[in-house]
């Protein structure tokens, strides 16, 4: 890896390549996956590397949101009916109420999951967080206590099932009934885009795949779905209505718009996905080829096509997303071509590639046209620098290691500022084109 190479083709990758040395990398993953230093390459103590606290990084880094202010009593009633149904259970559960030890510990797990979902609420960093913790608590906590049923009055799955076809029969009439309100367009997508996605998620969920758990467990995970699937709605009906109220005059519909944007943008996307190197060339797997792979997964597959997303507001958010990493990969090839991305030579390149990631996250918020819009593309990508932390958090006092150990941390780094960076302009098509539509 050490050889000097033409900057300007060596590393100019396209998809053939890219998935043969996807595969030649898993095999090498597998022999190399402690890094630890050997050989005769050059070496980088852990001591020297940034020291994250793996207990305090965000999951992820840049929270999602959405603009709609979620109304405490809402909150309050949701905690409510987590207090409610842990407030049924034996705990802490004993062998007299549940002798089989592997189910017992089953049911525990999930109502101590429950109650520190109640805690994780408290302290979410947005109401969507909050929203989603209590949502994880509401399922947890049916589980343990749909499962405790069985003991306690031999409940059966049957009240369950009927309960679930219910849930999705309220929401299919929700969504057939659905319509696409608001005045500030891109305000509108945001919020109709989570309205699409949380429905999407209640109707296409996974039923419990049941094998040999026995009829105990069999009900738990019947009452996880169940409840799971409930607090999705309530959820659902709780956005809508909240976004409904604060409009002027009921707010007109915005429906035409968001399609005709969606459509303008996924032109752009397809454009964009057909100009991709059509033709493999790399032959060796380093840190550039991760980098480039990384964000062409993404891009090589779809949906392009507005009828296979969850609806047109969901469509204008993912492909702002598509778009912003279609302008990163351009940046990163470039980069590469320029032969600026290369494995760590130091610690301190390590530490700079951390920084230039937090740093574009930020400035992407600031930056954006719409921070909410912005906050879209980067709740996704920031998962990468919490990865990337909490595998420095790992790596640290383990002596030395090579610097192609460190690449998958380096390629995380990369990615995200290289996204960030591009997440303005994105922005700023999405903005254009709602407004235009």
């Amino acid at each position: 890896m050490d050889e000097q190479r033409d900057p300007g083709n060596s590393h100019r990758v396209t998809r053939r390549g890219l998935l043969a040395a996807a595969g030649v990398a898993a095999v090498a993953g597998c022999s190399s996956i402690d890094g630890i230093a050997g050989g005769g390459d050059e070496q980088i103590r852990t001591y020297d590397l940034p020291d994250v606290d793996e207990d305090a990084i965000p999951e992820p880094v840049v929270a999602p949101s959405v603009p709609v202010d979620i109304a405490p009593d809402y909150f309050a009633s949701t905690r409510d009916r987590v207090t409610e149904l842990l407030a049924d259970l034996p705990t802490p559960f004993g062998p007299d109420d549940v002798p089989n030890g592997h189910v017992r510990e089953h049911l525990t797990d999930a109502a101590d999951t429950a109650t520190d979902g109640l805690d994780d609420a408290r302290t979410a960093r947005t109401g969507m967080v909050a929203i989603h913790s209590l949502r994880k608590a509401r399922a947890h906590a049916r589980y343990a206590t749909a499962g405790w049923a069985v003991a306690d009055e031999g409940l059966s799955p049957a009240p369950l099932r009927r309960e679930y076809r219910q849930v999705l029969a309220n929401a299919r009439s929700v969504r057939e009934d659905h319509e696409y309100v608001g005045t500030d367009p891109v305000r509108a997508a945001l919020v109709h885009a989570r309205i699409e996605g949380s429905l999407e998620r209640v109707l296409d969920g996974r039923r419990p795949h049941v094998r040999d758990e026995g009829e105990l467990l069999t009900v738990a995970m019947w009452g996880e779905t169940t409840e799971g699937a409930q607090a999705h709605l309530d959820d659902t009906l709780h956005i809508d209505g909240q976004f409904r109220a604060a409009l002027p005059n009921g707010g007109g519909t915005v429906e035409d718009p968001l399609i005709r944007a969606a459509e303008a943008l996924a032109t752009d996307a397809r454009s964009r996905r057909s100009d991709l190197p059509p033709e493999p060339t790399a032959e060796e797997w380093e840190l550039p080829e991760q980098v480039v792979y990384d964000l062409w997964g993404d891009l090589d597959r779809g949906p392009y096509s507005i009828d296979e997303m969850d609806g047109p507001a969901s469509a204008v958010v993912d492909l702002t997303g598509r778009l912003a990493r279609f302008r990163a990969l351009d940046r990163v090839q470039e980069r590469i071509d320029a032969g600026k991305i290369k494995s760590a030579t130091s610690a301190d390149t390590v530490r700079d590639a951390r920084t230039a990631a937090y740093d574009a996250l930020e400035a992407a918020l600031a930056e954006s046209p719409d921070a909410d819009l912005a906050r879209t593309v980067l709740n996704d990508v920031s998962w990468q620098v919490y990865h990337a932390d909490r595998d420095l958090s790992r790596t640290r006092g383990r002596g030395e290691v090579t610097p192609s150990s460190l690449d998958d941390v380096m390629k995380r780094y990369i990615v995200t500022t290289a996204v960030a960076r591009a997440t303005p302009d994105a922005c700023q098509q999405t903005v254009d084109a709602l407004n235009t539509a």
